[in-house]
């Protein structure tokens, strides 16, 4: 994390890249290296709140979910400090906290060693300087490790409502529905019983598994509610370049490779392919876990790949897909007795994550 920190601003400071300004001075004077892109509009809730509906076409901050910037805020009040700084001390404080989870199932999982390995996989990971970034993805991560474990706790009341905050942090949460239900299922159930405990753990794995949904449908809602339009969201999606429905997503994004293949894109931005690799090696995880039986995590990793497929826009799907974490568990696991494959692995990967984190701070697309 420290080496992730440093490196953005080395990479800002000492690399010879032609600089860019997004931002108006001001604005930039006061950015850490890792507040790029969504980080601006993140900073505008913290300040300004969402404000009204803007004109049609035009994007908005109504599609960026509330717990991140409602915490932000929080932090820069009681410590007083730039909103930039609140953001990224929230960012940090929530990687931390994950990181603690995350090893410790690493250990259930796969033992000492292996749990280490899975989390190098995690930290090398392309997109992994996002969780230090004025982001909201170490904060989802945080929420969805702790409510698979309260899952497997069986506290099914405690998974719903640590689901349903993650529904607050972002749409992703979506994907959270089925695997976290089949993993309330699996714990509450008691084989051999009368089929009514069946029965009520049914009852409470579907109480769970409706929380992350529940939350994303009261932003997606009351966000147009507040502003007096309930379609809101869906028109700034829509600004946003994203589809209109998910037929329409779908559509889109399967059409999209061809289409920028045939503009000539893979020869002049070549870059843009990396997008479509993840999506490949996501979904190459996903049929690995259905082989080993662990169907809630295939479930999720299905999920978490519908959901960029659905909106039609594959630029985002790397930075998606990082907070799916039993995808680093079932890596860890694949790389397990092959030594030198694994160490070439995390070279390449950790190559890739300080050219991407390089490029990310000098205002290129990343994500």
């Amino acid at each position: 994390m420290v080496l992730v920190l440093a490196w953005s601003y080395a990479a800002r400071d000492l690399l010879p890249i032609a600089r860019r300004e997004l931002w108006t001075a001001e604005i930039q004077r006061r950015a850490p290296p890792l507040a790029r892109y969504d980080s601006g509009w993140y900073l505008g809730i913290v300040e300004r709140g969402y404000g009204p509906p803007p004109p049609p076409g035009q994007p908005s901050a109504h599609v960026f979910f509330p717990l991140y910037p409602m915490l932000t805020r929080a932090v820069q009040t009681v410590l007083r400090v730039d909103g930039f700084a609140a953001g990224q001390i929230v960012s940090i404080a929530c990687f931390l906290a994950a990181g603690l989870l995350f090893a410790a199932e690493g250990r259930r999982r796969l033992g000492e060693a292996g749990g280490r390995r899975a989390l190098l996989f995690l930290l090398l990971y392309p997109t992994a300087f996002f969780f230090l970034a004025v982001y909201s993805e170490s904060l989802f991560l945080l929420l969805a490790l702790a409510a698979f474990r309260e899952a497997r706790r069986d506290r099914p009341g405690m998974a719903a409502v640590l689901g349903l905050l993650a529904g607050t942090a972002r749409l992703t949460a979506l994907a959270l529905a089925l695997p976290l239900a089949m993993e309330v299922f699996h714990a509450c159930r008691r084989p051999g019983l009368p089929s009514g405990s069946n029965r009520r753990a049914f009852a409470r794995a579907l109480f769970a598994g409706l929380a992350p949904v529940a939350g994303v449908l009261l932003w997606v809602f009351g966000a147009g509610w507040v502003a007096g339009e309930p379609g809101l969201f869906f028109r700034i999606e829509e600004a946003w370049q994203r589809g209109a429905s998910p037929l329409a997503g779908i559509r889109r994004f399967v059409e999209g490779l061809p289409a920028r293949i045939a503009r000539g894109d893979a020869r002049e931005h070549p870059a843009f392919l990396l997008d479509y690799a993840h999506l490949a090696l996501v979904a190459a995880i996903g049929f690995y876990q259905v082989r080993r039986r662990r169907f809630a995590d295939a479930a999720w990793t299905a999920g978490a790949l519908l959901l960029p497929i659905a909106s039609g826009v594959a630029a985002s799907l790397p930075r998606y897909v990082l907070v799916v974490y039993p995808a680093f568990y079932a890596l860890a696991e694949v790389f397990q007795g092959r030594p030198r494959l694994r160490l070439a692995w995390w070279i390449g990967s950790g190559l890739l994550l300080a050219a991407g984190e390089a490029a990310f701070v000098h205002w290129r697309w990343v994500a």
